[in-house]
């Protein structure tokens, strides 16, 4: 008997508590007759029974049970017998009617009300929304570590303790989902503050997923899994910063464009140097490698995808949808929810599937940050990923029904809610501009 179990007399079962064995008995089952041995054998298929025969000790199943027998212990219960697990007023009665006198227990952790489900949803926003808001300074000292790095490579000196003091105290904060959510609400360049947002997302995803499956990481720790986010695109300090920061968009088979992808070389080539794991490697090297690698957009050219590790396949992931939701000088940002149907659309063709349902289930249709639509017409943004139905999302409305914005900031759990539901997502910056983080970060759930 573990801690956690305990031995009770039938009056002291209660319904919050779950039999794992039946261990007392009236004098009916000291010495089994033919009627209390077939009673036995027909009511308790598949469990298991500790008995005294002639002076020993053993286990059987029904089936080995005799008369004479003296029962001692009843345990093992199939699934087929939860009715005489599950402790329930009418069990009580038939139980001590039975005979059956005193039992192993679990105490079940008590059902909690819908009121308090919803307070503690509440309290899990607001600290939310407040990491989200110790993480902006973070995030824009992390971005100019990484352009220092980038600088210093270009002149022979690729420096990384700047971004280690980084990786560090977002460690220490535990901020990685905050910045993922905080890179939907704020854009980003398309190099700088994209390696901080993608390190945080892939950090992040990477640990939920391999979570669901009950697989190891293949990182040596969670530092090194955001040091590989980080350094995806440290091949982009090879190329001319000039190209980089252009706001052109280049065409195919241009000499800027041809140097742009040049990138992925170069990185793999610097973290070789470094002495880098291979895993580090793979994933500047090949994250721009596409399951069917004879598309344009798939490069460099002869890699076979079976090449690609499946961390390089999630970053890839985390690249476009990072690029997406992120500004760049050609195109403007995505919100989340449309960033997370695109990639979903080339799924099969571009990104690996079992990839691709990993990390949808990790960030939802609508990832933290989103902000919706829904059926009374209110809008709110999306402030958990559920774990049941991806449709419906714990959410908080920021403008009511007519169009105002909301002063109490009411948080609605759709998979409680059935009467609400989100009809479409928004673009956060067509309907806040840039007051959408502002906005976001002045929630306090009710």
């Amino acid at each position: 008997m573990s801690a956690s179990t305990k031995i009770v007399p039938i009056k002291q079962l209660k319904d919050n508590m779950k039999i794992l064995a039946f261990t007392g008995f009236s004098t009916q089952y000291l010495q089994l007759g033919e009627h209390s041995c077939k009673f036995i054998q027909l009511n308790f298929k598949g469990a298991t029974f500790k008995i005294a025969r002639n002076g020993k000790k053993m286990d059987c199943k029904e089936n080995d049970l005799q008369p004479n027998d003296r029962l001692l212990k009843i345990t093992d219960f199939p699934d087929t017998l939860r009715k005489f697990t599950t402790v329930t007023p009418r069990l009580i009665e038939e139980l001590q009617k039975r005979g059956f006198l005193e039992f192993e227990v679990m105490e079940l952790p008590k059902q909690k009300t819908q009121q308090e489900k919803h307070k503690e949803s509440v309290e899990e926003a607001n600290v939310f929304v407040q990491q989200v808001k110790e993480s902006v300074e973070m995030r824009e000292q992390a971005t100019d570590a990484v352009k220092d790095m980038m600088d210093g490579a270009r002149l022979g000196k690729m420096k990384t303790e700047g971004v280690k003091v980084y990786i560090e105290n977002m460690m220490k904060s535990s901020s990685a989902e905050a910045m993922q959510t905080l890179a939907s609400l704020k854009q980003s360049d398309q190099t700088y503050a994209h390696c901080v947002d993608a390190a945080a997302i892939f950090q992040n995803a990477y640990y939920e997923m391999k979570r669901l499956t009950g697989e190891k990481p293949v990182f040596a720790d969670v530092q090194m899994t955001l040091f590989a986010g980080f350094m995806h695109d440290c091949g982009k300090s090879k190329v001319p910063k000039d190209i980089l920061e252009s706001t052109a968009r280049f065409e195919r088979e241009s000499r800027e464009m041809h140097l742009l992808q040049s990138h992925t070389v170069f990185g793999a080539k610097i973290l070789e140097e470094m002495g880098m794991p291979s895993q580090i490697v793979n994933i500047a090297h090949y994250h721009h490698v596409k399951m069917d690698t004879s598309l344009n957009s798939s490069y460099p050219q002869n890699v076979k995808y079976d090449d690609v590790l499946m961390e390089t396949r999630l970053a890839s992931i985390v690249d476009v949808y990072q690029a997406l939701i992120g500004r760049r000088s050609y195109k403007k940002s995505w919100p989340p929810a449309a960033a997370m149907r695109y990639i979903d659309a080339l799924t099969g063709v571009e990104f690996d599937p079992n990839v691709w349902d990993l990390f949808m289930k990790v960030l939802g249709k609508y990832p933290k940050g989103s902000l919706v639509q829904l059926n009374d017409n209110s809008m709110a943004f999306v402030i958990s990923v559920p774990t049941i139905d991806l449709n419906r999302p714990k959410v908080v409305v920021v403008r009511d029904a007519q169009g105002n914005d909301v002063s109490k900031y009411a948080l609605i759990d759709l998979e409680v809610e059935k009467n609400m539901n989100i009809v479409k997502d928004l673009d956060h910056y067509d309907i806040f501009g840039d007051q959408a983080l502002d906005i976001f970060l002045q929630i306090q759930a009710m």
